[in-house]
């Protein structure tokens, strides 16, 4: 894969992560304030007003949480991979194939399920 590609697909990644993140804070913040609302009894318009209110707040505040959880991500990923460099090449260590063993399955009994 292309760099530009593999770069263009962590940064979706990323922001794909951090809007999940902001969706999910955002509806539990309106949830919240719906469920609140209703239980003290408040006025329709109120309870609605509120919630939308506690949504458009904690949509911004799930973002940042959400970019900062991704940036913890990529550190460890990138500590990691620094840490277990992978294998560029097979020549290093080679992988036999054995086809003859494939072959010896006659002598197995069939196993009939009733």
């Amino acid at each position: 894969m292309p760099p530009d590609v593999e770069s263009h697909d962590v940064n979706h990644f990323t922001t794909c992560i951090s809007r999940v993140i902001a969706g999910c804070f955002g509806l539990a913040a309106f949830g919240i304030a719906l469920v609140t609302g209703l239980a003290s009894e408040n006025p329709a318009t109120i309870i609605l007003t509120r919630a939308i209110f506690a949504m458009v707040v904690c949509y911004p505040i799930g973002w940042i949480v959400g970019l900062l959880c991704q940036r913890i991500i990529d550190d460890h990923i990138k500590a990691h991979k620094q840490a277990n460099p992978a294998i560029d090449s097979l020549e290093e260590y080679p992988v036999e194939v054995n086809l003859e063993s494939s072959q010896d399955s006659d002598d197995e009994e069939e196993i009939l399920v009733v």
